[in-house]
């Protein structure tokens, strides 16, 4: 899982897109650099004999990546690079080595990326053969190469039919759906570890991939090799999947957005309102966590918007969703149940169409960002306010930014700590970072390997401005409240950020870009970042692009289990 976000009051492409977008002279697709860039290569690793340039490709990481040790890549004019572990394929029908320089992914003449995510079963290294990729085009074609969890049927579960493992290994474009009929052209992807997520122009969601969990499909439904349609929803999570009628049953929506997520997902729909599921799903109020087998309507990330937007949420009579107004917990419900009634037949201006490959929303819409960690939420808003939750307390107190207290329990939405405002925010496997409107960048989170903010901690301050060489996660350098990274200058605003599992980038406006966390690390089990115990699964993520050559293109890779910040475009 990894995250590269455009931040700002304007219209972004993707992560990567966004992360390059001042330097780039192309519409679309950009990056974290400002270096030349050159198209039209005549072989898949960038660095070839025939074709080079000074500095290497302007690429940076894309908006989500959740693959456990690979990294994923994305230039300006849309071309995509794989380095890491890519024991499932590099695309081109190859497995390099973990160290070797990142590959570009052959795609036929005039495809342009604008888009990319990976994501492993558990998000767990050693998971080697559960690793798949997913590309969106400019003209709305989604590309897919890879495993998914349940070998040997892997292969065809990545929305190519009936394909071999050598096949899987290459990207091919995803075609067909399980009606049998033409997939619409996407306008925006996301992932959930074993399944793929595309959204149409239309609104309408197609999902396919492992059925065990996390897949929003019919009642009774398994496995899905093809596209399916996922236009229904609940009144509350259920692991019944979905049912076309019956007390929990709210019909169709056409949605406005959709957001990835490692084992949890969600969608905004053109009505407004939030609607989540998968593996570690609750309803917002305090429920315990329901494996969620249909788009089910979140109670507590909708009423934190009626109380925040009673503009645009309210009752048949105008009534509003008043938290101070209402003094019991059943008017509350009552309340809120009235609005979700009046609103959910009807579209919503404000969210009205379809979000492209944005990596925030920067529209009308109140729902900025929606995002998901291994049993955890969180909901920035369109005034940058943001929220989390815990969706299950053993795993996702790290990620909430925020203490537990009674009067803002974990399990329910509610600021993260700071009188502060936020244009974006990026997860990892283990940590968060968020993009200050102050141009500041704030982390949190595990930080054993200096993921959250690129140096060592101590009970939630800054110890040494190095990093652990093989550093296991410990409550003692757990991050629990937004911190400012360390060695990111602050005389300069960061414009945009980068997440993967456990290494984070960011950009400043002046064309710099910095980097720290996990050189060889790499995710584990769920919610952490460690170095794996096989020198055979140990990737490299970062690289000095300030020392591109010939030989390596990509610059010198950081080599080290872990990296404090470190400046890798000048």
């Amino acid at each position: 899982m990894s995250t590269s976000i455009r931040t700002g009051h304007s219209r972004q492409r993707t992560l990567a897109a966004l992360l390059l977008l001042c330097l780039a002279a192309t519409a679309g697709a950009t990056g974290l650099g400002s270096t030349l860039t050159t198209a039209g290569f005549t072989d898949p690793t960038y660095g070839s004999v025939s074709l080079r340039t000074s500095a290497g490709p302007d690429a940076a990481p894309v908006a989500y990546d959740q693959s456990a040790a690979a990294a994923v890549f994305l230039t300006p004019s849309g071309d995509l690079y794989v380095g890491g572990l890519r024991s499932t394929g590099d695309g081109n029908g190859a497995v390099p080595g973990p160290r070797t320089d990142p590959t570009r992914v052959d795609l036929p003449r005039g495809v342009r990326i604008v888009d990319a995510a990976g994501s492993t079963n558990d998000f767990h290294t050693p998971h080697t053969q559960t690793t798949s990729f997913m590309a969106l085009d400019d003209d709305g074609g989604v590309w897919t190469w890879g495993m998914t969890y349940r070998s040997p049927a892997g292969p065809q579960l990545i929305g190519r039919g009936d394909i071999s493992v050598a096949a899987s290994r290459s990207a091919g474009r995803v075609t067909r759906t399980a009606g049998g009929g033409e997939l619409p052209a996407i306008a925006r992807i996301a992932r959930i570890e074993n399944q793929f997520l595309a959204l149409d122009r239309a609104g309408i969601l197609w999902a396919w991939g492992y059925g065990g969990e996390n897949l929003p499909a019919p009642a009774g439904a398994g496995d899905a090799p093809l596209p399916f349609p996922a236009q229904r929803t609940t009144a509350v999570p259920s692991g019944s999947g979905c049912a076309a009628d019956g007390g929990n049953s709210l019909g169709e929506v056409h949605w406005h957005s959709v957001w990835s997520g490692p084992n949890a997902a969600g969608a905004v729909a053109r009505n407004g309102l939030v609607y989540t599921w998968g593996f570690d799903n609750s309803d917002g109020t305090g429920s315990p966590a329901v494996s969620t087998r249909c788009p089910a309507l979140n109670e507590g990330a909708n009423r934190a918007l009626f109380q925040r937007y009673p503009e645009l949420y309210t009752t048949a009579d105008g009534l509003v969703y008043a938290e101070d107004a209402l003094t019991s917990e059943s008017a509350r419900h009552e309340r809120y149940a009235d609005i979700v009634a009046h609103m959910r037949t009807r579209s919503l201006d404000a969210c009205d169409g379809v979000l492209g490959a944005e990596a925030v929303d920067s529209g009308r819409c109140p729902v900025r960002q929606l995002g998901f960690s291994a049993g955890a939420a969180r909901l920035l808003t369109q005034d940058g306010e943001l929220l989390t939750w815990t969706t299950k307390s053993a795993w996702g107190r790290q990620f909430l930014g925020r203490p537990d207290r009674s009067d803002a329990p974990a399990d329910r939405p509610a600021p993260v700590s700071g009188d502060r405002r936020y244009d974006a925010v990026a997860a990892g496997v283990s940590s968060v970072l968020a993009l200050g409107r102050d141009g500041r960048v704030y982390g949190w989170g595990a930080n054993n390997v200096c993921q959250a903010v690129g140096a060592q901690t101590a009970g939630g301050t800054v110890s040494r401005t190095d990093c652990a060489n093989d550093a296991a996660p410990s409550d003692r350098t757990t991050v629990l409240e937004p911190l400012a990274v360390s060695g990111v200058p602050r005389d300069v605003r960061v414009e945009h950020i980068a997440l993967t599992q456990c290494a984070a980038w960011a950009r400043l406006a002046d064309g710099r870009t910095y980097a720290w966390g996990a050189g060889t690390a790499g995710g584990h089990l769920f919610s952490q970042c460690r170095v794996p115990a096989s020198p055979s699964l140990r990737g490299y993520r970062i690289y000095r692009h300030t020392e591109a050559a010939d030989a390596h293109p990509f610059g010198t890779p950081i080599t080290g289990a872990a990296t404090p910040t470190v400046l890798v475009r000048s």
